[in-house]
């Protein structure tokens, strides 16, 4: 059976950095990513890239919003327990993207339903970085991570970022470890791998 490593926490934390490093480590690893639709021949969307999804994203309705974005996440999932690797990495996951979501005001018990259909990693690690750090190593915001700004800066960055929780009265955190991103990038991996090797 697949263990689940979860790299998680807000935008411009580290995660897709993280999920780069532990593939080198475990070269074998499927890494699951909300836009594997994307790449995938079944991809029968309208978009042929993420700047054309950020402009969907932000053209709809709250709730409908939440919904494709699961949908996606959801593509993303099956297609990696399908794959029977050892370890799964999962980048993100809902957690980010629902924990957006109730910022931008979605429906609470929606999103527990939604939370709850999804599997349970064997071990989450949330990055936690300040937000006004995190966003100095972005190159380029989006429209979503800003919360929807027509012009995204550092500064509505910063504003809707520190608007996120991952809250626990809505998300299963009792296999999730906190590591600060004030770290190294090389120095949180040692740790991430320490907490992976434990779980297996």
């Amino acid at each position: 059976m697949s263990k689940i490593i979860c790299i998680t926490g807000k935008d411009g934390t580290g995660k897709s950095t993280q999920i780069e490093l532990l593939k080198e480590k475990f070269p074998e690893a499927y890494v699951s990513e909300i836009w594997d639709l994307l790449k995938s021949p079944e991809n029968k969307l309208m978009f042929k890239s993420k700047q054309d999804i950020d402009e969907y994203l932000c053209a709809l309705t709250v709730d409908s919003r939440m919904l494709f974005l699961m949908h996606a996440l959801k593509f993303s999932v099956e297609k990696a327990m399908k794959s029977n690797a050892e370890i799964i990495l999962l980048n993100a996951y809902h957690y980010k993207y629902l924990a957006s979501e109730i910022a931008f005001g979605a429906d609470i018990e929606l999103i527990k339903a939604i939370a709850k259909s999804f599997p349970v990693p064997d071990l989450t690690i949330e990055l936690d970085l300040d937000t006004a750090a995190a966003s100095q190593r972005k190159q380029r915001f989006s429209r979503y991570e800003c919360g929807l700004s027509s012009n995204p800066n550092i500064d509505s960055f910063i504003n809707f970022q520190e608007k996120i929780i991952l809250r626990n009265d809505i998300f299963d955190t009792k296999n999730w470890k906190t590591i600060s991103g004030d770290f190294s990038k090389e120095e949180i991996s040692e740790k991430i791998i320490e907490y992976i090797v434990l779980s297996i």
